[in-house]
């Protein structure tokens, strides 16, 4: 009898252990915003959007990082309205956090003409998974898993910045990008973007010069102006935008709806801007 008994209980005691194990194995949905809401689409006037544009900027990780930004998407992007999925539709992730499920947004065009895919998205993305101790694995066309040993405390944060080369609304080469028109959620309004960093035109004269012959739609303000190359500045058509870190654009009035993201201006999206044939009424806050 007592045999039976502890027999019985060891086997409710693996039925039990077996069933949390299942449990914690389980996948929960993590809830996303409406990506959607993230591209508004420019909205020109007739030829406005033919506009091709010259960005003056400083050197350095920063331009790589907004050059980046425009050619390839990330998976996850966060949005007024929270995080949202960009590339991935749907995520879920297991109660013990070492089983990830990420469905691909169905559709999404890439530069090279093909369309995302489980096997492409996994591709990209296989390095940043691998230095977190993780394997992942196409279960279809459309959805990628993800397993580790360790639950890896920085997901799904990372996937704000795991990207997909070419899935952007802009094809980069070097530091031109140029309007991809086959973009699944709509037309940008420029035609092309061109950053210099050529120090000599971050020299006071020359950067004042540029600023006064509308130049730049977008200038970085180098810092130790002369007083009367400053005052050249100030009565340009240019508004000052103060971002985070002590950085400051002059940013041209004849720009719709460029908003620079002033905690990481390398984040600042081109989508939605174009540039308009006239002048902006004079706006402190550049927008």
């Amino acid at each position: 009898m007592k045999l039976r008994l502890v027999l019985a209980a060891l086997l409710l005691l693996g039925l039990g252990a077996g069933s949390w194990l299942v449990w914690q194995n389980g996948l929960e949905p993590v809830p996303l915003a409406d990506a959607r809401k993230l591209y508004v689409p420019a909205a020109p006037e007739f030829q406005e959007d033919l506009a091709k544009v010259a960005v003056l900027l400083p050197a350095g990780p920063g331009v790589e990082a907004l050059l980046v930004t425009q050619s390839d998407l990330p998976l996850l992007e966060k949005g007024p309205n929270g995080v949202a999925g960009l590339l991935v539709a749907e995520l879920s992730a297991s109660r013990h956090g070492r089983r990830w499920r990420l469905t691909v947004r169905p559709g999404w065009r890439l530069q090279d003409g093909t369309t995302l895919d489980a096997a492409r998205l996994l591709a990209a993305v296989a390095p940043q998974v691998a230095s977190l101790g993780g394997k992942g694995r196409a279960l279809d066309p459309t959805t990628v898993e993800l397993r580790f040993k360790v639950r890896p405390a920085s997901l799904p944060v990372d996937l704000l910045d795991w990207r997909v080369p070419g899935s952007g609304p802009f094809v980069r080469r070097g530091a031109t990008l140029t309007r991809f028109d086959g973009f699944v959620l709509g037309r940008t309004g420029l035609a092309a973007i061109t950053v210099t960093t050529d120090p000599a035109l971050l020299q006071s004269d020359a950067w004042a010069t540029g600023l006064s012959a509308r130049r730049w739609a977008w200038a970085a303000f180098p810092g130790g102006m002369a007083p009367a190359d400053m005052a050249r500045a100030r009565t340009a058509p240019y508004d000052e935008l103060h971002l985070k870190g002590g950085t400051v654009w002059f940013l041209s009035r004849r720009l719709r709806r460029l908003r620079p993201d002033p905690t990481d201006w390398t984040r600042t999206r081109f989508f939605g801007a174009w540039q308009g044939t006239m002048d902006l009424p004079y706006d402190p806050l550049g927008m």
